[in-house]
């Protein structure tokens, strides 16, 4: 499923809930990845949750990147901040 698929055909009231399951799992992989360590698994949630209108800069990156899988756009917005 592509994010053009999720923004055009999922219905707005699920979008929300489908993304913050997609950062439930990068920060699971982090924290995995590093020894149990918190600290990444921390920058992510942050890095989500943290920013009031964080969901619109998601929804806008998968318009822009259409034809990109939606867990991918998100992973690459979120080793910007927290590598």
């Amino acid at each position: 499923m592509t994010a053009g698929i999720i923004m055009e055909k999922m219905p707005q009231a699920e979008r929300f809930p489908f993304v913050a399951g997609v950062v439930e799992g990068l920060a699971y992989a982090r924290y995995a990845r590093d020894d149990k360590q918190t600290k990444g698994m921390k920058c992510i949630y942050d890095w989500f949750y943290g920013k009031q209108d964080r969901i619109q800069d998601v929804y806008q990156a998968f318009n822009r990147f259409k034809d990109h899988m939606p867990g991918a756009i998100v992973a690459a917005m979120v080793a910007k901040e927290c590598g």
